[in-house]
């Protein structure tokens, strides 16, 4: 290829527009808030290949562990600005980028380290008033150091990228997790973003831990019937089922058809918690399962 003057190659040049900002920068920054704290601190959006999202992970397990949240993921995805349309992820084990800002605290953080270090290498206290003198010490010296406090108690923080300690993270996680639990007992057909809409703070991997633990609780509750042939005289079964059906399918409650029940819950159980009425064929479920109100709910 012929070379070419420089002023020529100049005299055809014009700027062009402004970049529009990278799509996975929005993903990335979008990640921790719909994911929650703990999973985006084990995976990381790395491409966005058409439309498949490409995420690494820092272990096959987290890998596994992100498919099983892939729609509520790819849902909460659509409420991101400026994004294309994204149908799919997958995930790759391997190295996680590092996050910049992760430890503002500069020289703060490497004296707590060091500090923490040294009191690592100390022999193990020889009484309780050695030992409770030793932490006497050091909650000392963090108050001295401290660059921020937990915007919920006002403990001393060592670092300066948390804004609240650990008590308190997981006092507060908790209580959004039972909130959880009651909102999604009470209305099993929402979705993660209806669900979001009342609990602002809620992630994925919240609402998937509580959808988890309502739907084995209640298998457990419905096999026992099944064993039994039998069901308990409040009927608790029919409300149990109502709602396992709605949760598990992910369907309105409009939508729950008897192929649907009979799919989820077996031709044994169907038959057990609807029985056919006289002249109709056994089997046979009711064209739409009865929702269940918190009201009609026993306490779990």
């Amino acid at each position: 290829m012929p070379l070419r003057p420089l002023r020529d190659a100049l005299g055809t040049w014009a700027p062009g527009g402004q970049r529009a900002p990278e799509p996975i920068h929005a993903i990335s920054a979008a990640w921790a808030g719909i994911v929650g704290a703990n999973v985006a601190a084990n995976s990381a959006p790395l491409e966005l290949s058409g439309a498949v999202l490409v995420v690494t992970t820092s272990s096959s397990a987290w890998s596994q562990q992100l498919q099983m949240l892939s729609l509520p993921i790819l849902g909460a995805l659509r409420n991101v600005p400026s994004l294309p349309p994204i149908e799919r992820m997958t995930f790759r084990s391997g190295r996680l980028p590092s996050v910049k800002g992760r430890s503002r605290g500069g020289a703060p953080g490497r004296r707590a380290t060091t500090a923490r270090a040294l009191e690592a290498a100390l022999p193990p206290a020889a009484d309780p008033p050695e030992a409770l003198e030793r932490l006497r010490k050091r909650i000392l010296a963090v108050r001295r150091r401290s660059v921020t406090t937990c915007v919920t108690c006002g403990t001393p923080l060592e670092d300066a990228t948390p804004q609240i300690c650990a008590p308190c993270a997981g006092a507060e996680e908790r209580e959004r997790s039972l909130e959880m639990q009651r909102l999604v007992y009470s209305a099993p057909w929402l979705v993660f973003e209806e669900i979001r809409e009342v609990i602002p703070r809620a992630t994925v991997a919240e609402f998937e831990g509580a959808r988890r633990t309502l739907l084995q609780r209640w298998w457990v509750v419905l096999e026992r019937a099944k064993r039994s042939g039998t069901l308990s005289r409040s009927g608790v079964e029919r409300k149990l089922a109502s709602s396992y059906l709605l949760l598990q399918s992910r369907l309105r409650p409009d939508r729950i058809t008897p192929a649907v029940v009979r799919n989820l819950l077996g031709v044994e159980l169907e038959a057990l918690l609807w029985p056919p009425s006289p002249g109709k064929p056994s089997g046979k479920a009711p064209g739409k399962a009865p929702t269940a109100n918190l009201s009609n709910h026993p306490k779990q």
